[in-house]
């Protein structure tokens, strides 16, 4: 049996879980009853949080559970995304050093991702090159926004051209969600389900159509849950896209094709939806992933999904071969 690489974990150091304590307005975590509850949406309640978002010994126990043997690990949302200050750029680096330091404290199994400071562009682009340069670390996790701009947006280009020249892989994880107004009801399944792969829907959409793929061809850029909706809408956004003279004047190349470039994750638990994923983007460009410590968390529903699915060589990519070739494991 092969082994099983899990690209989409996270984790709440230390310093992070102090910072996320002090706030006064989502996202924060807030005790109740002596227990930690961590707040994303305004107005919610939280979800508890137990030693399972912090420990690494928790985490190497759920790997030998699941029956993972590898881990590229990142920091859960909203990473550093709620401060306005130069105050990033310090708990950005003390965040990357506790990352960088996982391989050696786990033997190898768990590797990190860094983080990026939101106090301005240039101090992005300083973390990514600071990042390059560091062996220990893996690659980067983002949200929707970084520096409060979406990714299209023009003044991100030097950050994107620095991931582009180091070959720093970027992980795009949902955190904000789109349409929350209508997602009541249903406690977590509706904003979860929906507002947050609608987020990465957008987000990804947005950068397929800035052409940014074709202007950097050596952009390494990881879609959470599969993409979003993206590999059932790509033929939509195509047919929108061909009779658009606004569209196509900010990049002549197909929505699609650019798509197409994507990695992405094959955390959407079911065959119906793991196919359709690698129908866009070949499941050489996908990857197995867990969402823990999340309830969400299902490795044996999803790996059960994987092997339905795919055979021989392309079980392997979607288990190990894409995160070691991306990631440099």
């Amino acid at each position: 049996m092969s082994d099983v690489v899990d690209i989409h974990s996270h984790i709440y150091p230390e310093p992070y879980i102090d910072f996320l304590s002090a706030r006064n307005a989502e996202p924060l975590i807030r005790e109740d009853g002596g227990q930690q509850m961590f707040v994303i949406f305004p107005g919610e309640s939280g979800r508890p949080m137990d030693a399972t978002y912090w420990d690494i010994g928790k985490k190497l126990e759920y790997m030998d559970r699941s029956g993972i043997d590898r881990t590229v690990l990142s920091l859960g949302n909203p990473w550093l995304d709620p401060i306005n200050g130069p105050e990033s750029v310090p708990l950005a680096r003390d965040l990357n050093d506790y990352f960088a330091r996982l391989a050696k404290d786990t033997d190898g199994r768990i590797t990190g991702m860094g983080c990026l400071p939101s106090s301005s562009v240039s101090d992005a682009v300083d973390a990514v090159d600071a990042i390059a340069s560091r062996p220990e670390l893996h690659g980067v996790v983002i949200g929707s926004r970084i520096c409060g701009m979406a990714l299209d947006d023009p003044a991100l280009e030097p950050l994107w051209q620095a991931f582009n020249d180091t070959r720093v892989p970027v992980m795009l994880h949902p955190h904000y969600g789109l349409g929350l107004e209508q997602m009541e009801g249903y406690g977590h399944v509706l904003p979860l389900a929906l507002s947050f792969t609608f987020e990465t829907t957008t987000a990804l959409a947005r950068l397929a159509l800035s052409g940014i793929f074709s202007r950097m061809p050596d952009l390494s850029i990881v879609g959470s849950h599969g993409g979003g909706a993206l590999p059932f809408l790509a033929g939509r956004i195509d047919g929108c896209w061909r009779p658009d003279d606004v569209a196509q004047a900010i990049s002549s190349s197909l929505p699609s094709g650019e798509m197409s470039r994507l990695y992405l994750d094959a955390l959407v638990y079911h065959p119906r939806s793991l196919r359709t994923v690698a129908d866009l983007v070949g499941t050489d460009h996908m990857a197995f992933g867990t969402d823990h410590p999340f309830a969400i968390s299902d490795p044996a529903e999803n790996l059960r999904a994987i092997r339905a699915t795919f055979d021989g060589s392309a079980a392997e990519e979607v288990l190990n071969g894409t995160a070691t070739r991306i990631f440099d494991l």
